[in-house]
């Protein structure tokens, strides 16, 4: 039996409720005898007392297991107590294509190393990479936090309603947008200067653009889109009122920008003009775009009426081909850094899929047993929800 197969059956183990039970009075009763941090006067009685609960719990524990080795009671305590993402190992081996992942799982946020090592940095609602991967930041209720890949907190900011997204800006990574409630703020990516910037509606989607200054994309209350320079207030240009536009992404210099609404997908110029992308007559809606540094557009589609999703490649000839089909409804899709390598997650199949669209011929390797990675110790498991890929 390898070491996966041995996670995997004690993963699926019964529990013993009588041995959970009895640990936790135990533990209950040790944390009852504590003295309060504030009292420097320590008495010696409830100190041992301390220490003989604490064997006791120990020594229940050891029984428990030596008397049913399959049970999980050794998984509960890990998951009451914790443990530090530093004593994680390896689930990929190696991230495919290298780099390192941001990945939101169930409430916690997870960072993978090139080695495959796994770091939870907390329990958060989402988060982002700032540009080059030196920092993060993430979101939970109304607050917002800034942290270093290893956890550690740099600064956070607390609004009255809560936060739903945030983005650092590319490049110099000076500013940092988000939304909270029906408005759009700006703050610095050393947590001053927070001010709103723009009413929008609850949700709305927003996207910084490549390249110099700051300038940002956005969909205002009236459902347009409007590009804005963040720095001088100035609008760029805005289009049309459209239908419930929900995803923006820009092309790796900026030069167009990709908008799903909820019934096209359109492609904006610097000049404001767009064209419909070219899509086939069916039940099928774009719920995702992702370009890839080479400047390649997919799209993921999905046909409610046949719950089937499709990934569409739209090439720089301006080519399209569908790269993958699959039942039911795709997760995250995300380029790896260097656009050779596409990954999607597949809920269904408890798999994320990296498809190497530009191979002579093109292949699918597959990821599996997910779920269960992004929740040790949890029987359900969570799968992701959103995954990001930075060098």
């Amino acid at each position: 039996m390898n070491e996966r197969e041995l996670r995997e059956a004690l993963r699926r183990a019964p529990v013993d409720e009588r041995a959970r039970e009895r640990s936790r009075r135990v533990v209950q009763a040790a944390y009852r005898e504590l003295v309060p941090a504030s009292s420097r006067r320590a008495r010696p009685r409830r100190r041992w007392a301390l220490v003989v609960a604490a064997c006791v719990a120990t020594t229940l524990v050891a029984v428990s297991v030596t008397r049913s080795p399959t049970d999980a009671l050794g998984r509960w305590l890990r998951d009451a107590v914790g443990i530090d993402a530093r004593d994680a190992r390896p689930f990929f081996g190696e991230v495919p294509g290298g780099g390192r992942l941001l990945v939101t799982a169930g409430k916690s946020v997870w960072v993978v190393a090139p080695d495959g090592v796994k770091r939870r940095l907390g329990r958060y609602d989402g988060a982002s990479w700032s540009p080059r991967g030196l920092f993060v930041v993430a979101w939970r209720g109304g607050e917002l936090t800034a942290l270093e890949p290893d956890g550690d907190v740099r600064w956070s900011l607390r609004r009255p309603q809560a936060v739903t997204s945030a983005r650092w800006v590319p490049g110099d990574g000076y500013r940092i947008a988000y939304t909270t409630g029906a408005t759009l703020r700006v703050v610095n990516g050393d947590g001053t200067g927070d001010r709103r910037f723009a009413r929008t509606r609850p949700h709305s989607a927003f996207a910084w653009r490549p390249g110099g200054g700051h300038v940002l994309a956005y969909v205002d209350a009236a459902r347009r889109v409007r590009v804005a320079d963040v720095d001088t207030g100035l609008t760029l240009w805005r289009s049309r009122p459209l239908r419930g536009p929900d995803t923006l992404a820009w092309s790796p210099r900026g030069r167009r920008l990709a908008v799903l609404t909820s019934d096209q997908a359109l492609l904006f110029d610097g000049d404001a003009r767009h064209v419909q992308l070219r899509q086939p007559r069916t039940a099928a809606r774009a719920t995702a775009a992702a370009w890839s540094a080479r400047g390649q557009l997919v799209l993921r589609q999905y046909d409610v009426v046949a719950n089937r999703s499709d990934l569409v490649l739209f090439g720089l000839a301006g080519d399209r081909r569908t790269l993958f089909t699959a039942p039911g409804a795709l997760g995250p899709v995300e380029w790896s850094p260097g656009g050779r390598s596409l990954l999607v997650a597949w809920p269904a199949g408890d798999q994320l899929l990296l498809l190497a669209p530009d191979a002579r011929r093109m292949t699918v390797r597959a990821l599996g047993d997910v779920a269960a990675q992004f929740a040790p110790g949890s029987v359900r498991g969570r799968f992701p929800t959103a995954i990001e890929w930075t060098p």
